[in-house]
């Protein structure tokens, strides 16, 4: 019987003692969630400041040079990218490789943080520098970009993006680890579709096992239609009517061949890696 009764009592004890299952769960995922929303923003202030502090090495930009440059991001029709590239045009004058950098930092900072606009930026970089050295300059600049993004939920996003997209994240990790070998294709699969958003992309990457080098790979070569057609217009601004000019047709063509083709070896080498039927 005391050895009954001690029994009862410890267990009695241990189910005081032990927290309250799922709901400590819960909390505990609430508290990675608020940690890793709070190292974000801890992240963004120090790039925001380092940012601030080479803007404050160029020449005073004039009121109302910067209330142009501040209203047209994110771009909400033509007239405000016309505006934006021309007020950038004149204020760089004869030095354009400062206004550069200046501007590559800035693409960078928004796509790190996935704040939408860069295809202004994107459209400045044809008309400064051209279309070709435009288009390079874009597309190292938004790998650059989305390498940055990955890295930062790498470090300190894996809380949010499991709280925000759980559904889509455990989609994207199967595919993954299904295409493991041959994952490379899988990527510039994704990234020559709207199979799944860019940011969700450069967030989730990193947290369901994409390497950084083929990520960087796949994100270089896989947005460099999207990167062409954006420079490729900035250079013949002048051209436009509205910002759907910006979608070239057979661009968009040549991005959605490149998908089909990707699609196909993936269905292909998954048809052909697959085990033979039992025989009857």
């Amino acid at each position: 019987m005391v050895f009954t009764r001690s029994r009862v009592a410890a267990q009695a004890g241990a189910a005081q003692a032990d927290p309250a299952g799922p709901a400590s769960e819960r909390d505990g995922a609430s508290q990675d969630v608020r940690s890793s929303f709070v190292r974000t923003l801890c992240v963004l202030l120090l790039a925001g400041t380092a940012v601030t502090m080479y803007f404050r090495s160029l020449p005073p930009v004039r009121p109302d040079q910067w209330a142009v440059m501040r209203a047209a991001l994110p771009p909400r029709n033509l007239a405000a990218v016309v505006a934006f590239r021309d007020t950038v045009l004149e204020y760089g004058g004869g030095n354009k490789l400062r206004v550069g950098v200046a501007l590559g930092l800035t693409y960078v900072t928004m796509q790190t943080f996935a704040i939408p606009g860069s295809v202004s930026l994107s459209l400045v970089m044809g008309a400064l520098y051209g279309r070709w050295l435009g288009f390079v300059l874009t597309a190292l600049i938004s790998t650059a970009g989305s390498s940055s993004c990955y890295l930062l939920s790498w470090a300190i996003g894996k809380p949010l993006v499991g709280s925000l997209w759980p559904e889509r994240l455990a989609y994207f990790q199967h595919e993954v680890r299904s295409r493991r070998g041959r994952l490379l294709r899988y990527m510039l699969f994704l990234r020559l579709t709207p199979l799944l958003p860019n940011v969700f992309i450069n967030l989730a990457a990193p947290i369901v096992g994409v390497p950084l080098h083929t990520f960087a790979l796949a994100t270089l070569v896989g947005c460099a239609p999207n990167n062409f057609v954006a420079s490729n217009a900035g250079a013949h601004l002048g051209e436009l009517t509205s910002l759907q000019d910006l979608m070239d047709p057979r661009l968009l063509g040549l991005g959605a061949a490149a998908g089909v083709i990707g699609l196909a070896s993936i269905f292909w080498q998954d048809k052909m890696g697959a085990p033979p039927p039992p025989k009857k």
